[in-house]
Protein backbone atom coordinates (compact mmCIF):
# COMPACT_ATOMS: atom_id res chain seq x y z
CA UNK A 1 0.00 0.00 0.00
CA UNK A 2 1.38 3.38 -0.85
CA UNK A 3 1.27 5.68 1.65
CA UNK A 4 0.29 9.45 1.10
CA UNK A 5 0.19 11.70 3.91
CA UNK A 6 -0.39 14.92 4.25
CA UNK A 7 -0.01 17.50 7.48
CA UNK A 8 -1.83 20.72 6.66
CA UNK A 9 -2.92 23.19 8.89
CA UNK A 10 -5.16 25.24 6.68
CA UNK A 11 -8.53 26.91 7.19
CA UNK A 12 -12.05 25.82 5.80
CA UNK A 13 -12.00 28.83 3.63
CA UNK A 14 -9.45 27.48 1.45
CA UNK A 15 -6.62 30.22 2.23
CA UNK A 16 -3.31 29.62 1.30
CA UNK A 17 -0.14 28.38 3.50
CA UNK A 18 3.11 29.68 3.59
CA UNK A 19 6.60 28.28 5.59
CA UNK A 20 5.53 25.10 4.52
CA UNK A 21 8.06 22.73 5.13
CA UNK A 22 8.30 18.94 3.87
CA UNK A 23 8.62 16.65 6.88
CA UNK A 24 11.56 14.55 6.99
CA UNK A 25 11.17 11.93 9.55
CA UNK A 26 8.77 11.57 12.69
CA UNK A 27 9.50 10.20 16.08
CA UNK A 28 7.40 7.90 18.11
CA UNK A 29 6.53 8.55 21.48
CA UNK A 30 4.74 6.13 24.79
CA UNK A 31 3.21 9.62 26.70
CA UNK A 32 1.97 9.10 30.51
CA UNK A 33 0.95 11.06 32.78
CA UNK A 34 0.06 11.26 36.43
CA UNK A 35 -3.09 13.46 35.90
CA UNK A 36 -4.97 12.29 39.30
CA UNK A 37 -2.49 12.25 42.25
CA UNK A 38 -5.08 10.51 44.73
CA UNK A 39 -4.57 7.50 42.15
CA UNK A 40 -1.16 7.48 41.06
CA UNK A 41 -1.53 3.79 39.11
CA UNK A 42 -4.93 5.11 37.41
CA UNK A 43 -2.61 7.64 35.04
CA UNK A 44 -3.64 8.26 31.14
CA UNK A 45 -1.19 7.52 28.43
CA UNK A 46 -0.89 7.97 24.64
CA UNK A 47 1.06 7.01 21.71
CA UNK A 48 2.52 10.35 20.37
CA UNK A 49 4.21 11.59 17.35
CA UNK A 50 6.08 14.65 16.26
CA UNK A 51 6.62 15.21 12.67
CA UNK A 52 10.06 16.95 12.01
CA UNK A 53 10.99 19.49 9.57
CA UNK A 54 14.44 21.46 9.53
CA UNK A 55 12.56 24.33 11.41
CA UNK A 56 9.41 22.87 11.83
CA UNK A 57 7.79 20.27 14.27
CA UNK A 58 4.03 18.88 14.75
CA UNK A 59 3.17 17.14 18.20
CA UNK A 60 0.08 15.43 18.07
CA UNK A 61 -1.69 11.91 18.88
CA UNK A 62 -0.90 8.95 16.93
CA UNK A 63 -3.91 6.83 18.48
CA UNK A 64 -6.55 7.44 15.52
CA UNK A 65 -3.73 6.01 13.30
CA UNK A 66 -3.62 2.81 15.13
CA UNK A 67 -7.09 2.63 15.33
CA UNK A 68 -7.19 2.96 11.10
CA UNK A 69 -4.39 0.84 10.79
CA UNK A 70 -6.07 -2.17 13.13
CA UNK A 71 -9.23 -1.64 10.90
CA UNK A 72 -7.66 -1.97 7.85
CA UNK A 73 -5.80 -5.36 8.54
CA UNK A 74 -8.56 -6.63 9.62
CA UNK A 75 -10.94 -5.67 6.38
CA UNK A 76 -7.78 -7.07 4.91
CA UNK A 77 -8.07 -10.47 5.72
CA UNK A 78 -9.48 -13.56 3.50
CA UNK A 79 -11.59 -14.06 6.55
CA UNK A 80 -13.02 -10.81 7.16
CA UNK A 81 -16.88 -10.84 8.33
CA UNK A 82 -17.82 -7.51 8.35
CA UNK A 83 -17.77 -7.17 12.35
CA UNK A 84 -14.42 -4.53 13.06
CA UNK A 85 -13.41 -4.68 16.21
CA UNK A 86 -10.94 -1.95 17.79
CA UNK A 87 -8.84 -2.16 21.27
CA UNK A 88 -8.74 0.66 23.18
CA UNK A 89 -5.79 1.07 25.80
CA UNK A 90 -5.13 4.73 25.36
CA UNK A 91 -6.38 8.48 25.75
CA UNK A 92 -5.94 10.69 22.73
CA UNK A 93 -4.27 13.84 24.01
CA UNK A 94 -6.83 16.91 22.89
CA UNK A 95 -4.13 18.93 22.17
CA UNK A 96 -1.54 19.42 19.39
CA UNK A 97 1.06 22.24 18.87
CA UNK A 98 3.40 23.40 15.50
CA UNK A 99 6.30 24.95 16.73
CA UNK A 100 8.29 26.96 14.32
CA UNK A 101 11.92 27.84 15.71
CA UNK A 102 13.20 30.09 13.02
CA UNK A 103 9.72 32.49 13.96
CA UNK A 104 9.84 32.08 18.09
CA UNK A 105 6.31 30.72 17.29
CA UNK A 106 3.79 28.40 18.27
CA UNK A 107 0.38 27.49 17.86
CA UNK A 108 -2.07 25.12 19.37
CA UNK A 109 -4.72 22.81 17.70
CA UNK A 110 -6.93 22.17 20.20
CA UNK A 111 -9.68 19.15 19.21
CA UNK A 112 -13.40 18.51 20.64
CA UNK A 113 -14.88 15.40 19.15
CA UNK A 114 -13.65 15.51 15.20
CA UNK A 115 -13.28 19.55 15.40
CA UNK A 116 -10.17 20.97 15.26
CA UNK A 117 -9.54 24.70 16.60
CA UNK A 118 -6.27 26.81 16.37
CA UNK A 119 -5.40 28.73 19.40
CA UNK A 120 -2.57 31.36 20.14
CA UNK A 121 0.02 30.19 22.00
CA UNK A 122 3.18 31.81 24.04
CA UNK A 123 5.96 29.87 22.28
CA UNK A 124 7.80 27.88 24.72
CA UNK A 125 11.39 28.53 26.20
CA UNK A 126 13.68 26.57 28.10
CA UNK A 127 17.01 26.89 29.69
CA UNK A 128 18.49 23.88 29.08
CA UNK A 129 21.70 22.06 31.55
CA UNK A 130 23.71 19.95 29.26
CA UNK A 131 25.59 16.72 31.37
CA UNK A 132 28.28 14.78 30.45
CA UNK A 133 26.38 11.76 31.36
CA UNK A 134 25.56 9.38 28.62
CA UNK A 135 23.00 6.15 27.66
CA UNK A 136 21.90 4.67 24.51
CA UNK A 137 18.33 4.43 23.58
CA UNK A 138 17.11 3.04 20.65
CA UNK A 139 20.45 2.69 19.22
CA UNK A 140 21.54 5.90 19.80
CA UNK A 141 23.73 7.46 22.10
CA UNK A 142 22.19 10.30 23.99
CA UNK A 143 23.17 13.34 26.34
CA UNK A 144 22.00 13.81 28.95
CA UNK A 145 20.14 17.43 29.57
CA UNK A 146 17.66 19.02 32.54
CA UNK A 147 15.36 21.75 32.55
CA UNK A 148 12.49 23.63 34.66
CA UNK A 149 9.38 24.40 32.59
CA UNK A 150 6.07 24.63 33.12
CA UNK A 151 6.23 23.90 36.94
CA UNK A 152 8.13 20.96 36.64
CA UNK A 153 11.98 19.71 36.60
CA UNK A 154 12.54 17.51 33.79
CA UNK A 155 15.35 15.17 32.56
CA UNK A 156 16.00 14.57 29.18
CA UNK A 157 18.24 12.60 26.63
CA UNK A 158 19.07 13.67 23.18
CA UNK A 159 20.62 12.78 20.54
CA UNK A 160 23.32 14.65 17.70
CA UNK A 161 22.66 11.45 15.47
CA UNK A 162 19.69 12.61 14.90
CA UNK A 163 20.35 16.77 14.16
CA UNK A 164 16.59 17.69 14.89
CA UNK A 165 16.10 20.81 17.83
CA UNK A 166 12.47 19.08 18.81
CA UNK A 167 11.10 16.14 20.82
CA UNK A 168 7.85 15.80 22.50
CA UNK A 169 5.01 17.89 23.19
CA UNK A 170 6.78 21.41 24.34
CA UNK A 171 10.32 20.36 24.93
CA UNK A 172 12.68 21.46 22.13
CA UNK A 173 15.84 23.87 21.88
CA UNK A 174 18.63 21.07 21.94
CA UNK A 175 21.25 20.31 19.64
CA UNK A 176 19.79 16.95 18.92
CA UNK A 177 16.26 14.88 19.04
CA UNK A 178 14.70 14.60 22.19
CA UNK A 179 13.97 10.76 22.78
CA UNK A 180 13.27 10.30 26.37
CA UNK A 181 11.65 13.02 29.29
CA UNK A 182 10.66 12.55 32.54
CA UNK A 183 10.15 14.92 35.84
CA UNK A 184 11.83 14.62 38.64
CA UNK A 185 8.46 12.74 40.37
CA UNK A 186 7.96 10.84 37.36
CA UNK A 187 4.49 12.09 36.88
CA UNK A 188 5.25 13.31 32.96
CA UNK A 189 7.14 10.78 30.84
CA UNK A 190 7.83 10.59 27.05
CA UNK A 191 9.52 7.27 26.52
CA UNK A 192 10.92 6.36 22.59
CA UNK A 193 9.39 4.11 20.96
CA UNK A 194 10.78 4.68 17.50
CA UNK A 195 12.19 7.00 15.01
CA UNK A 196 11.19 6.58 11.01
CA UNK A 197 13.12 8.54 8.43
CA UNK A 198 10.49 9.05 5.69
CA UNK A 199 10.71 8.12 2.25
CA UNK A 200 11.02 10.90 -0.32
CA UNK A 201 7.46 9.51 -1.89
CA UNK A 202 5.56 10.21 1.54
CA UNK A 203 4.19 13.52 0.94
CA UNK A 204 4.49 15.49 4.77
CA UNK A 205 3.91 19.05 4.86
CA UNK A 206 3.74 21.23 7.85
CA UNK A 207 2.51 24.64 7.63
CA UNK A 208 1.05 27.50 9.39
CA UNK A 209 -1.81 29.40 7.70
CA UNK A 210 -2.16 32.96 6.16
CA UNK A 211 -4.19 35.38 8.30
CA UNK A 212 -5.23 32.26 10.12
CA UNK A 213 -8.71 33.30 12.14
CA UNK A 214 -7.67 32.11 15.62
CA UNK A 215 -10.29 30.51 18.39
CA UNK A 216 -10.90 31.62 21.77
CA UNK A 217 -9.73 29.38 24.27
CA UNK A 218 -12.83 29.85 26.50
CA UNK A 219 -15.31 29.55 23.82
CA UNK A 220 -13.38 26.26 22.65
CA UNK A 221 -13.70 25.75 26.59
CA UNK A 222 -16.93 25.86 26.37
CA UNK A 223 -17.82 23.54 23.42
CA UNK A 224 -16.09 20.73 25.01
CA UNK A 225 -17.96 20.99 27.83
CA UNK A 226 -21.10 20.78 26.26
CA UNK A 227 -19.35 17.41 24.35
CA UNK A 228 -18.60 15.94 27.69
CA UNK A 229 -22.05 16.46 28.85
CA UNK A 230 -24.17 15.53 25.77
CA UNK A 231 -22.35 14.02 22.78
CA UNK A 232 -25.10 13.76 21.00
CA UNK A 233 -26.73 17.11 21.13
CA UNK A 234 -23.19 18.85 20.32
CA UNK A 235 -22.97 16.51 17.27
CA UNK A 236 -26.52 17.49 16.48
CA UNK A 237 -25.78 21.32 16.80
CA UNK A 238 -22.82 21.09 14.99
CA UNK A 239 -24.45 19.52 11.97
CA UNK A 240 -26.81 22.19 12.12
CA UNK A 241 -24.14 24.38 11.88
CA UNK A 242 -24.78 26.73 14.95
CA UNK A 243 -21.37 26.30 16.33
CA UNK A 244 -20.64 29.61 18.77
CA UNK A 245 -17.41 29.88 16.94
CA UNK A 246 -15.58 29.22 14.11
CA UNK A 247 -13.98 25.71 13.22
CA UNK A 248 -10.72 26.21 12.31
CA UNK A 249 -10.47 23.35 10.16
CA UNK A 250 -6.94 21.62 11.07
CA UNK A 251 -6.59 18.46 8.59
CA UNK A 252 -4.27 15.99 9.73
CA UNK A 253 -4.84 12.44 7.56
CA UNK A 254 -2.82 9.26 8.86
CA UNK A 255 -0.74 6.14 7.32
CA UNK A 256 -3.78 4.62 6.73
CA UNK A 257 -6.16 6.67 4.28
CA UNK A 258 -9.87 6.80 4.72
CA UNK A 259 -10.17 6.41 0.88
CA UNK A 260 -8.48 2.36 0.94
CA UNK A 261 -11.36 1.66 3.85
CA UNK A 262 -14.47 0.33 2.14
CA UNK A 263 -17.59 1.76 4.86
CA UNK A 264 -19.60 -0.68 2.71
CA UNK A 265 -17.45 -3.85 3.79
CA UNK A 266 -18.29 -2.70 7.79
CA UNK A 267 -21.57 -4.40 9.56
CA UNK A 268 -20.08 -3.37 12.86
CA UNK A 269 -17.76 -1.53 15.13
CA UNK A 270 -17.07 -2.89 18.40
CA UNK A 271 -14.62 -0.88 20.84
CA UNK A 272 -12.87 -3.33 23.58
CA UNK A 273 -11.20 -1.43 25.90
CA UNK A 274 -8.27 -3.09 27.83
CA UNK A 275 -9.47 -4.31 31.18
CA UNK A 276 -6.27 -3.18 32.24
CA UNK A 277 -5.93 0.72 31.42
CA UNK A 278 -8.79 2.44 33.59
CA UNK A 279 -7.49 6.11 33.50
CA UNK A 280 -8.86 8.27 36.26
CA UNK A 281 -11.40 10.92 35.20
CA UNK A 282 -10.09 13.11 37.69
CA UNK A 283 -7.51 16.39 36.67
CA UNK A 284 -5.95 17.52 39.60
CA UNK A 285 -2.30 17.51 38.34
CA UNK A 286 -2.35 19.45 35.17
CA UNK A 287 0.50 18.43 32.82
CA UNK A 288 1.65 22.25 33.55
CA UNK A 289 1.83 23.38 36.88
CA UNK A 290 0.76 26.64 37.65
CA UNK A 291 4.06 29.31 38.68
Amino acid sequence: MKRNLFIVLMLLTGITVKAQEKAIAKVHYLFKHVNDTTQRDKYRRDEVVTYLGPQTSYYTSYSSTRTQEQSAQQMDALNFDGHVIVSKSTSGIRESYLLESSKSNMIEVKRVASDEFLLDAVYPKQDWNIHDDTKVIGGYTCQKATTTFGGRHYTTWFTTDLPFSFGPWKLHGLPGLILEARDDKSEVEFEYSGFDKLADSVQITIGAPVDVILSAPEEVEKLYKAFKTNPKAYMQTKSGGSSSIKKSGVFVTSDVPFSTIDPNKIKSISIKNDDNYKPSPVTNNPLELKP
